[in-house]
């Protein structure tokens, strides 16, 4: 998709449903709609929340920060705005691997970057080991409240 401050509700609807097809597959927990994607996407300011490039009238896609295959849940809580280059390279990464990564590069902390050296108590100038055990024990993956975590009983659209 390509970031704009009106976002297509149609693609965003079509973007909510393949999310949701792909964590159905992954047997993830969590359910997305269109109005939750558009409130996400425009709460990042229009950056890559990762490395915090500009994304006005460009292409982004949706992270899930905790990956689906490493439990993360599908509800907007768990999603930030992505470049195509930090969404690809991080891949199924822990995401304080990718943050303290991106940092290295970038020297930019991001409100996410920051959050999530918080959240896994990492200090940004340490340099993790391949087999680091600081992080392999995260804590709860990252939820939402009840509005995304099942799907409603009702369809509006149809």
């Amino acid at each position: 998709m390509i970031y704009q401050d009106m976002p297509d509700e149609g693609a965003l609807a079509q973007y909510a449903a393949a999310l949701n097809a792909r964590a159905r597959r992954a047997g993830a927990r969590g359910w997305l709609n269109a109005a939750g994607l558009r409130d996400r996407i425009l709460e990042s300011g229009g950056c890559c929340e990762w490395c915090g490039f500009g994304l006005l009238n460009a292409e982004f896609e949706l992270d899930h920060v905790l990956s689906l295959k490493r439990g993360g849940s599908n509800v907007a809580a768990n999603l930030v705005l992505s470049c195509p280059d930090c969404n690809r390279r991080k891949g199924q990464k822990h995401p304080a691997r990718f943050a303290a990564e991106i940092y290295r590069e970038t020297g930019r902390e991001t409100a996410l970057i920051a959050s999530l050296f918080e959240r896994y108590a990492l200090d940004a100038a340490r340099q993790l080991t391949l087999f680091d055990d600081d992080i392999r024990e995260a804590p709860a993956p990252i939820e939402a409240g009840p509005e995304y975590d099942e799907r409603p009983p009702y369809n509006w659209a149809g």
